[in-house]
């Protein structure tokens, strides 16, 4: 039987360059190992190419360094900075604390300008009582404290907690001020212990002398001894005879000086003035 052999047929050249543009779309869409995979959705983590939202850092944030009145400040609360027209005294510190004293402007001013700053930056008030202002937030602590002179900022970053116990109630409290107190006559940062209640005051220009009948003896000793270095006071003595422990100071290149006198049952805290 003869075989008939056929030619196929050349196809048009219109109808073959749609065919081959489609081919080449067909390799571009699938790419060289498989289906391509879609662009994930960034604001829904379930998606492919998603990327894990970060959980928020619980560590405080990082301090500022601040020019003002022509010093460098090196540990600022961030967000926060100083009044219009501040005018620096003195500034020490590092970038874990800084402390600041401003002569200009009035101390009830720089109150005003943390007050107002101070929340809506996050660090609301804590204690706002006699002249000294208390602000926490972002793991930093903000404590404005002023006189009839000047005002004391300091800026101190908070370590991390060791542990997730809460506070002790005697780590929440805030040292007292003379006018908490009604006492006038003490030299500058002088402090007294969280829940102090005294008796028979002295006050006068030349100096003030009274009694802590509280808190517990063992506990002012422990104050004192943390509160006086921290508060530029000069240490000159600590030591016990006879069952009477005495520490005694002064402040301000001698201008001031002091001791802190404790017995079994009651502190005596004598302050002089020396010009």
């Amino acid at each position: 039987m003869a075989h008939t052999r056929t030619t196929p047929t050349a196809a048009p050249a219109g109808r073959v360059l749609p065919a081959l543009a489609g081919i080449a779309l067909l390799i571009a869409t699938a790419g060289c190992g498989g289906p391509a995979e879609p662009a994930g959705d960034p604001t829904n983590p379930g998606t492919p190419g998603a990327s894990a939202p970060t959980s928020p850092s619980t560590a405080p944030s990082p301090g500022d360094r601040a020019d003002v009145d022509g010093r460098t400040v090196p540990a600022v609360a961030p967000g926060l900075g100083f009044p219009d027209g501040s005018k620096v005294d003195t500034v020490f510190g590092d970038p874990g604390s800084a402390t600041v004293i401003l002569t200009a402007p009035p101390p009830e001013q720089v109150l005003a300008h943390y007050r107002r700053t101070g929340p809506a930056a996050g660090y609301p008030v804590r204690t706002d009582t006699a002249g000294t202002l208390h602000l926490t937030g972002r793991g930093w602590t903000v404590t404005v404290i002023t006189t009839s002179r000047d005002t004391t900022v300091t800026f101190s970053r908070e370590q991390p907690a060791e542990t997730s116990a809460p506070p002790r109630q005697d780590e929440t409290e805030v040292a007292l001020t003379g006018r908490d107190l009604g006492v006038t006559n003490l030299p500058f940062n002088f402090r007294f212990p969280p829940g102090s209640r005294l008796r028979d005051l002295s006050d006068t220009t030349a100096g003030a002398r009274l009694t802590l009948v509280e808190p517990a003896p063992e506990r002012v000793l422990a104050f004192y001894r943390d509160h006086l270095p921290r508060g530029f006071f000069d240490v000159t003595g600590d030591r016990t005879v006879d069952g009477t422990t005495t520490i005694t100071f002064d402040k301000d290149d001698g201008e001031w000086t002091g001791s802190i006198e404790a017995t079994g049952d009651q502190v005596t805290v004598t302050t002089v003035h020396h010009r």
